[in-house]
């Protein structure tokens, strides 16, 4: 850049050797809605045929096989994870964050294997694997049906082809073995491309559990019953390491100012030099980018002659 003095002034920035270790923000929050879809069978006192009635406003959510002797059972969960979002955004900046880790915490009361629910139509609690999906169809309503006083205001049994009808992805089997009574249990997700767009987006996240094999018998407790005991989220998000770069540089009174942008309340070197050739780059001071990434510096060393300036991390 030539200045009123003819002295060339070049900007040149750097991405920073030995990058810091990224900040974490953890967002932890419970589903909004939620139900279990039952089919029902022979042996269970609330019918042979379940798949039209719906089960939103119970206490607990099942999974259960088919070979179950009540029927099969799913379980639908429903998050908003627009509070998440603005938590990344306050501390990071929109589109300076990435989810770093996921996973769903399931509580039940009853978690002991061999043990009868109060409620017979509810299977024994057994150990055994189940799915977790995730489904890109939130459109769907919690209801009011309990299992003492079934509804057909909101998703049931049926539903599944409607809701398995947009895009969904298997995200994993788990193993689960009965820890106790109200003892959470913690399941880590796979940063799945699909999940990792819909949680980005700051909207409803849904996730269907279903059984892997024949014996699983899971219950725990849904948001309706809550206790601390509901089903939790939690989400991780680190700071984007971006390479900083200078923006702009003005010279006046001997003094040289330096506009850049970088990660957001990372301190950077800047440095200089007369040569280009020989790269013998000097530290001439810090800068501490603000809470948006804006390197501010001010060169009170100037002379006239040639320098040329780079940011380093």
């Amino acid at each position: 850049m030539m200045t009123g003095h003819s002295i060339l002034w070049l900007a040149i920035a750097f991405l920073g050797l030995g990058l810091r270790a990224k900040a974490q923000v953890t967002y932890v929050g419970a589903d909004d809605a939620d139900a279990f879809l039952a089919t029902g069978s022979t042996n269970n006192p609330a019918g042979a045929d379940l798949t039209g009635l719906n089960f939103g406003a119970a206490g607990m959510l099942v999974v259960a096989p088919a070979a179950s002797g009540e029927g099969e059972f799913q379980s639908i969960l429903k998050f908003n994870l627009a509070a998440a979002v603005g938590l990344f955004n306050t501390n990071y900046g929109a589109g300076n964050w990435s989810v770093s880790a996921l996973s769903l915490t399931l509580t039940g009361n009853y978690g002991i294997a061999g043990v009868q629910p109060n409620n017979a139509i509810f299977p024994v609690v057994q150990g055994g694997q189940f799915v977790i999906e995730w489904l890109a169809n939130d459109d769907w309503l919690e209801g009011s049906g309990t299992p003492r006083l079934p509804t057909t205001d909101g998703v049931t049994y049926d539903s599944l082809p409607d809701l398995l009808s947009g895009t969904h992805a298997i995200l994993a089997t788990n193993l689960y073995t009965p820890p106790g009574n109200n003892v959470p249990v913690t399941y880590s997700l796979p940063l799945a491309s699909n999940l990792l767009a819909n949680v980005a987006a700051g909207g409803d996240v849904t996730f269907l559990l279903y059984a892997a094999d024949n014996v699983v018998g899971y219950l725990f407790n849904s948001w309706n019953y809550g206790n601390g005991n509901q089903p939790l989220i939690t989400v991780t998000a680190t700071l984007n390491a971006l390479a900083p770069k200078i923006l702009s540089g003005t010279f006046a009174n001997r003094r040289f100012s330096l506009n850049g942008l970088g990660n957001p309340n990372v301190v950077y070197q800047i440095q200089a030099t007369t040569n280009l050739a020989k790269m013998s780059w000097q530290s001439i001071g810090t800068a501490t980018a603000d809470g948006g990434g804006n390197i501010l510096f001010d060169d009170l060393n100037a002379t006239n002659g040639q320098r040329f300036y780079r940011l380093s991390q």
